[in-house]
């Protein structure tokens, strides 16, 4: 008896995790239901609401390197700050500032990258 009790609490929990989570609605945002790890693994941050206005830092141009502009990061709960910094130049490629873009379930943070010229 005890061993078919520890098995379907064993296959309650596989099947909770394997059916996905569902997330907290934030001021009237719908309910979005996505696998379990589905951002760590999809590698995509989602904000409920829009991150504060993009701050434009003036810098001097530095030979050999690119200023990687400061932004927002979403960590769960608020946006936190991260600041600008020089990056090494990539001779080939140019550098792609991170962003936020709007979707329909939320703000989609687009990390910094470089790209191929």
């Amino acid at each position: 008896m005890l061993y078919r009790f520890v098995a379907l609490v064993l296959l309650a929990g596989v099947t909770a995790c394997a059916a996905g989570c569902a997330e907290q609605a934030a001021q009237g945002q719908p309910v979005v239901h996505h696998p379990l790890m589905y951002r760590t693994y999809a590698n995509d941050v989602v904000a409920p609401r829009a991150p504060p206005p993009f701050v434009i830092e003036a810098v001097q141009p530095r030979r050999g390197y690119v200023w990687v502009h400061s932004f927002y990061r979403w960590d769960g709960h608020d946006f936190v700050p991260v600041a600008g910094r020089w990056e090494p130049e990539k001779p080939g490629y140019r550098y792609v500032d991170a962003s936020w873009e709007q979707h329909r379930d939320g703000w989609h943070f687009r990390p910094g990258r470089w790209l191929d010229l």
